[in-house]
């Protein structure tokens, strides 16, 4: 009996040994540095400003403050494109420094030079991080005016990036084989897509979801066709074919361009090729429906063929149509050559 209880004894002097040491060795650990990232937090288009309250709150501000009110482009309500929020270096600890877009101010009076720096993954994955050092508090307002615009690309097309990032990670198989076996190329479609029309060298695909639909064009043909290529024969050109395409619900009627809303024409790089980008307002001719779309034109001089990719967004019902844009972009900016 007495055996007994002095191996019950020294059975439970080594267990609490062992969480002892354990406990020391987590301790310990912890101290280490470590590679370990945790993915991003917060939707595309979230963006936490840091910056001082006496700075932020003095004239300097002001013109930071008038920026991150910058609009979306080409939606029929008015909507920033960023969802902001702002706190001081005091806070910026623990989960805020695992924000999906982070933008930090410093005012550095040792520095030589005033400068933005940006940083990729810096705390999370999937993370951008563009920091604005200026050596005075005067400096921050003529900073912005020179870089706001390619602080606000690295933002929005880091979102973009993450976001066809995890289509292409996770897809829908129907969608993504039929452009596959019909086109040159590969383009990935994220869960619920599927085909709606495939004529010829034209292929519909979309997504309804409650109180909103998706949609994503595809369209090649012979380049030569076309003649000149700019923004009026682009525009003359989705106006046809949308026209022969995309019919609407009321007999007679058919998708088109809203012409009483500026379509904006710029060039973007995506999939390393060039390409003419159209945004705007699409409506249905004979009938009440409209809302945003993005185009993306191609000129493949190779093979004498011109692409066309399009993204629309119909949400009626939705006030806040940003997020929808984002996706349907993301999409496009999946494709790959085959």
């Amino acid at each position: 009996m007495k055996n007994y209880m002095n191996n019950i004894s020294n059975r439970i002097w080594l267990l609490a040994i062992t969480v002892v040491v354990s406990i020391i060795i987590v301790a310990a650990c912890a101290d280490e540095p470590t590679t370990f990232k945790t993915r991003a937090i917060g939707s595309p288009g979230e963006l936490l400003v840091v910056v001082e309250d006496k700075y932020w709150e003095a004239d300097e501000g002001q013109y930071l403050k008038a920026i991150l009110k910058d609009e979306f482009p080409a939606l029929p309500q008015e909507e920033t494109m960023f969802k902001k929020t702002r706190i001081n270096y005091e806070q910026f600890k623990r989960h805020f420094r695992t924000y999906r877009n982070i933008m930090l101010v410093s005012v550095r009076p040792q520095e030589v030079v005033n400068r933005v720096e940006y940083r990729k993954h810096e705390w999370a994955i999937n993370q951008y991080v563009a920091e604005v050092i200026v050596r005075s508090p005067v400096d921050l307002k003529s900073l912005l005016k020179q870089k706001w615009p390619t602080m606000k690309g690295f933002f929005y097309g880091g979102d973009i990036q993450s976001m066809a990032d995890s289509y292409i990670n996770l897809y829908q198989p129907e969608a993504v084989s039929h452009i596959k076996s019909n086109y040159p190329f590969t383009i990935y479609f994220p869960k619920g897509f599927k085909l709606k029309k495939n004529k010829g060298q034209f292929s519909w695909l979309d997504t309804q979801r409650l109180g909103s639909q998706l949609g994503i064009f595809v369209y090649q043909c012979p380049l030569d066709s076309l003649g000149e290529i700019n923004a009026q024969s682009l525009l003359r050109f989705r106006n046809n074919l949308l026209r022969k395409q995309v019919p609407g619900e009321n007999r007679g009627s058919f998708m088109t361009t809203e012409e009483q809303f500026p379509v904006s024409v710029n060039k973007a790089k995506f999939a390393n090729r060039q390409w003419i980008e159209l945004r705007g307002l699409w409506k249905v001719q004979g009938d009440f429906m409209g809302g945003p779309f993005v185009d993306y034109f191609y000129k493949d001089t190779d093979n004498n063929q011109l692409l066309m990719i399009s993204g629309y967004v119909y949400a009626p019902a939705k006030p806040k149509k940003g997020i929808y844009m984002r996706e349907v972009e993301a999409v496009l900016k999946t494709i790959h050559v085959n």
